[in-house]
């Protein structure tokens, strides 16, 4: 979305948002851990900082960050992992959405007035309902999604799988939920699941490689599907802001403060919802490029310097296209701090 668009809407932004849901804040850090902000900016994590809507928290290989929600919730972000903590929808349908990119995050999520938060992955979305589980993702974008305790319904491809206490579920990019299975008594190490998943992606890079660009052709539909609703929302907020100018100049105070009421706050409110939206599915494919994409591409990079194969050239051109729809269809709904 162009940065001036959203300098209109940013007043009216700020109200539809509960501000009682816009803050995580840190109780426990050791290491090397950031908060990168939505400008960019990194700042180092302290006990007390906040991190809130829109802004990240990265780990290095010994970090680890323990944030408390207002309602009691807490997340756990381990080593060398990415926590993502925003928003999708605005006013009543405000959901907060719980991001894990990168590594392991660990949740114990508290029952909470209103909605409950959205859970997701580079490949899967979960809800929840007073559960403590934890989330394992993988370079190749996998997910391995393991409950404590609690309920935790799973949903990939248009599939839904409900876990229980002890059950666990593996989910690929642009796959169903595979089948769930019980993991009580089995210790699930994630560094080595990681390097089972990178094993694989060394067997089938293009396979594995596809299955993420289906992942990302679903971030992209829901774009396509927000440009006409858009759109419209544009135009009935110009020619609200319009007529309101003229009411301006009139002068009268009550058909201004009518006007405001029943057309002019409703138009901006309704285009709000709509750009925080499309910048929700806008960042899901950046982070999946940023995170998964470009991993994958290191990874093929670093084994074929000079001499390629023709599964490594196949590779590389899916690669290439993939920027290329990136740069197409992705950074015009971004802002230049985003990437």
């Amino acid at each position: 979305m162009k940065k001036s668009l959203l300098t209109v809407v940013l007043a009216a932004t700020l109200m539809l948002t509960p501000l009682s849901a816009q803050k995580a804040f840190v109780e426990y850090v050791e290491g090397n851990a950031s908060i990168q902000n939505t400008s960019g900016s990194l700042r180092p994590v302290d006990f007390g900082s906040t991190v809130t809507y829109g802004e990240t928290v990265l780990t290095g290989q010994d970090g680890t960050v323990e944030m408390v929600l207002d309602n009691g919730s807490r997340i756990r972000v381990s080593g060398n992992s990415v926590f993502s903590y925003t928003s999708t929808g605005a006013g009543t349908d405000s959901r907060p959405v719980l991001a894990t990119t990168a590594g392991s995050v660990s949740y114990k999520l508290n029952r909470a007035a209103g909605r409950s938060p959205i859970i997701r992955t580079n490949s899967m979305v979960a809800g929840v309902r007073g559960t403590e589980f934890t989330i394992f993702a993988g370079r190749d974008g996998s997910v391995l999604l393991a409950v404590a305790d609690g309920i935790v319904d799973v949903e990939s491809e248009g599939v839904q799988v409900t876990l229980l206490k002890n059950e666990a579920v593996e989910v690929a990019p642009g796959e169903a939920p595979g089948a769930k299975y019980e993991y009580l008594g089995r210790e699930l190490d994630f560094s080595d699941w990681n390097k089972q998943k990178n094993d694989a992606f060394l067997t089938d890079p293009v396979g594995t490689l596809k299955a993420v660009e289906r992942r990302l052709a679903v971030y992209a539909a829901e774009l396509k599907k927000l440009e006409a609703p858009y759109a419209d929302a544009t135009d009935s907020w110009k020619k609200a802001t319009a007529q309101y100018k003229i009411l301006l100049e009139e002068g009268d105070k009550e058909k201004i403060k009518q006007f405001q009421q029943e057309l002019l706050f409703p138009a901006q409110d309704a285009r709000a919802v709509l750009i925080l939206n499309i910048r929700y599915w806008a960042l899901n494919y950046l982070s999946m490029r940023r995170y998964v994409v470009s991993n994958l591409y290191m990874e093929m990079k670093s084994r074929n310097p000079v001499t390629r194969t023709s599964v490594a050239d196949e590779f590389f051109a899916l690669h290439a296209e993939l920027l290329r729809r990136y740069e197409t269809v992705i950074v015009p709904e971004l802002n230049e701090n985003d990437y």
